[in-house]
């Protein structure tokens, strides 16, 4: 079975670089970014990635949490549902259950 029309998708939004000499091979013309992070005493010192921490804004200050903290404020869930408890039919209105089929 073919398709006799298909849905018209809009270029992806990538960065595209025409840098690239025109004959070379294996030339992919995709943009890759690097982020860098430098120290506010010494602007020529480059922050290793195991002595940024994360930090959230409050206000007009950040406010740093470790990766403990950020552990233990998450929220642990478990999937499923729990069954609270019973109730004879005889307890729920008729209108609160137009669309619910209850069994005898």
């Amino acid at each position: 079975m073919y398709k006799k029309v298909a849905e018209e998708r809009l270029p992806t939004l990538k960065k595209y670089s025409d840098m690239a000499p025109p004959g070379a091979p294996h030339v992919s013309h995709e943009v890759k970014m690097d982020t860098e992070y430098r120290s506010t005493e010494d602007p020529d010192r480059i922050v290793p990635p195991d002595q940024r921490s994360k930090a959230y804004r409050y206000g007009p200050q950040l406010v740093p949490v470790s990766k403990e903290v950020e552990d233990a404020l998450k929220l642990k869930t478990e999937k499923g549902v729990k069954l609270i408890g019973f109730t004879s039919a005889s307890n729920i209105l008729r209108l609160n259950s137009l669309s619910l089929i209850v069994h005898k």
